[in-house]
């Protein structure tokens, strides 16, 4: 259900303490938030579906736009974590109203497990899916075909075998693959009907059947995931039946890597993911992958996420792919940094497209809080474009060894022309991060591109690079304090600097 490739990393990032036997703590591994770096498996603040007042989660493009054009304020509208929503008839981005939270279930443990079966067609055309099933609850399945798109069906069941049918599917001729998806324990099943006849109606017997295009399988029949069980049974045909067993151990549940909302390629000349729509909008447990993974530079840059708007919060989500920026806040100023944007427990990545590559960037005056965020595979992972007001409280993220870009430093501030210089925003206070790159020399951790109007204040990090000090400052010089950090795998503590003016 997870992108193999881009799956989230564990790293195991040391409390430096006990190397230091000192008080303080140094790096990533200090974190006190409570939940994990990166977000994921053992998040505590996820938005369950039962929790969320929704009475369906969304499961499509169509489902999400119209749950959006009517939300209000205190609204949760709950993406499914089988759901995979293309954003390609929206490339300007899906607007969030003010107050309403996008939420889904990435890092939760549930009783979804699948069934994976192959068959052949023939003849093409329209064919319709019919299943045996039981269980004491009715219950929703999720049905994919060929890899597409995952369909919820909304099953009748009781504790007596019966026959239900879902919509039509158009096969062509040749190899298809059907997934069913167990939404949760209690449902089984036992067998599965295709056929090209709409009118058909199964003998609840079985038996041979009539049927224009009939195939028949029996539901042991499949591949299934860890967790279904294959139970013998007289009664059913075949002998056996498959489901999810009631009460597995809740360790053994499979995590979800929450529902992927996604945009391919796009000839817009700016796409966008997500937009906040006004304030106190919530983005949680959701994956969002944009079209570019590459260094390449591309025509049209794109943007995971935009808001110019005060609180907003996004946490817990996976983001990747936008070769803009994964997150791009702009003009929020507020009394604090949280207040402008609040970002945190994400894992963002693969967003390095030369000359852009960001993974969190604050604009015309925004501030923002990013906190025990992973980063890897980007240009910048963090950056602001360094104009009056523009700020950021960076602490306990972890900056993987990945930055592999060109110029690829991991926290940046640009620096802009003053009268009385080069300035490179207000407040950046960058502390108990973890900075894993060793190089190239460029992938150095911190770039200062100007002087601060209050200060950049940098302490406790724990730097793996040494090839060069791992504090740039280019545009002049002051108003950047390093203080406390360690330097290199081996942990050095450096008391004062250094910082390199280049």
């Amino acid at each position: 259900m997870t992108d193999p490739a881009f799956s989230t990393p564990t790293v195991d990032i040391q409390d430096s303490t006990t190397q230091l036997d000192r008080e303080q703590a140094f790096g990533a591994g200090s974190n006190p938030t409570g939940s994990p770096v990166g977000g994921g498996d053992g998040y505590r603040d996820t938005v369950s579906q039962k929790g969320s007042g929704t009475n369906r989660p969304v499961t499509t493009t169509d489902e999400l736009l119209a749950a959006l054009s009517s939300a209000k304020s205190g609204d949760v509208i709950y993406i499914d974590e089988m759901a995979r929503i293309d954003l390609a008839d929206a490339p300007m981005g899906m607007t969030i109203p003010e107050g309403v939270t996008l939420a889904g279930n990435r890092g939760e443990r549930s009783t979804a497990g699948s069934a994976a079966y192959s068959f052949d067609i023939r003849v093409p055309g329209d064919y319709f899916l019919w299943v045996l099933a039981s269980g004491e609850e009715s219950g929703p399945i999720g049905v994919s075909v060929d890899g597409g798109g995952i369909r919820q069906w909304d099953l009748e069941t009781d504790s007596h075998w019966r026959w239900s049918g879902g919509g039509a599917h158009y096969l062509s001729s040749g190899r298809h693959n059907l997934t069913i998806h167990w939404r949760e324990s209690g449902l089984s099943l036992d067998g599965i009907l295709i056929t090209g006849d709409a009118g058909y109606l199964p003998d609840g017997a079985v038996g041979e059947q009539n049927g224009r295009g009939l195939i028949r399988m029996e539901a042991e029949s499949g591949v299934l995931s860890p967790l279904m069980e294959t139970a013998r049974d007289p009664a059913a045909s075949g002998g056996a039946y498959v489901s999810v067993p009631d009460s597995p151990d809740g360790d053994e549940y499979p995590v979800s890597p929450g529902g992927k909302i996604f945009l391919g390629s796009t000839t817009s000349n700016r796409p966008v993911g997500l937009v906040a729509g006004g304030e106190h909008v919530r983005i949680t447990g959701i994956r969002l992958e944009g079209p570019d993974t590459g260094t390449g530079e591309v025509d049209h840059p794109g943007l995971g996420i935009y808001s110019a708007y005060r609180n907003l919060e996004v946490d817990n989500c996976e983001i990747w792919g936008w070769s803009g920026a994964a997150i791009g806040i702009a003009g929020t100023g507020g009394a604090d940094m949280k207040t402008g944007g609040d970002i945190h427990h994400n894992y963002i990545h693969h967003c390095q497209m030369s000359g852009l590559g960001y993974g969190v960037v604050v604009s015309g005056g925004a501030l923002s809080l990013i906190e025990a965020n992973y980063f890897d595979y980007c240009r910048h992972a963090i950056a602001g474009s360094g104009v009056a007001g523009d700020g950021y409280e960076a602490r306990y993220n972890i900056c993987g060894p990945n930055f592999t870009a060109g110029s690829s430093h991991n926290f940046d501030m640009h620096g802009t022309a003053s009268g009385s210089g080069t300035i490179a925003g207000d407040t950046i206070r960058i502390h108990h991060n973890t900075f894993m790159a060793t190089g190239p020399l460029n992938a150095f951790p911190v770039a200062i591109r100007g002087v601060p109007r209050d200060g950049a204040y940098i302490d406790h990090n724990w730097f793996y690079y040494d090839l060069a000090p791992p504090v740039w400052q280019t545009g002049g010089q002051g108003n950047v304090f390093v203080t406390d950090n360690l330097i290199g795998q081996n942990g050095a503590l450096s008391t004062s600097g250094p910082i390199e003016y280049y």
